[in-house]
């Protein structure tokens, strides 16, 4: 599942959002899950979305240890307690809890962004000057991406291809 594009939406009276229809095709509900985690994203005027199962995944491969490291301990503190599981709706949407609203500092009117593997959605005054601005340091790290590619042998992770 890869999140592409973008998308202008309000949100309502009763703080619903509507997912649109071209992301929620991408999600494979037995794969994925069909209800959305909603958490304080980065920076923090953002919310990101995730689908149910795919963000419980992600969460486990980051198992904390019975001592966890301190830093790690704080973001789970925060992290965590502040996420919200929401269900999706028979017209596709979800409720925004106003408590999230009020902190991401989001109006009625958004920007539901495709980002990977997840939503982002934000205000949208600024959205496409931000956009002109990424594109300029985009093509520099493009670059540092090829570069840092081929010097891994043209695997992406680094690592060997075959066993140890």
């Amino acid at each position: 599942m890869v999140f592409t594009g973008y998308s202008q939406h309000a949100i309502d009276s009763k703080n619903r959002l509507a997912i649109p229809a071209k992301f929620r095709a991408k999600v494979d509900h037995k794969r994925d899950g069909k209800n959305w985690v909603i958490v304080f994203g980065q920076p923090p005027d953002r919310l990101w979305l995730y689908p149910d199962q795919y963000f419980e995944s992600l969460a486990a491969k980051a198992v904390s240890a019975l001592i966890p490291d301190q830093d790690l301990l704080r973001f789970d503190q925060m992290f965590f307690p502040a996420a919200e599981t929401q269900e999706l709706d028979t017209q596709g949407r979800i409720v925004i809890p106003d408590r999230m609203l009020r902190r991401a500092d989001l109006g009625r009117e958004v920007v539901i962004c495709g980002v990977r593997d997840h939503l982002e959605v934000r205000r949208p005054e600024g959205f496409e000057e931000e956009l002109a601005r990424g594109w300029e340091k985009a093509q520099e790290l493009q670059l540092k991406a090829k570069e840092a590619y081929e010097r891994s042998g043209g695997n992406p992770a680094g690592k060997p291809d075959g066993p140890g």
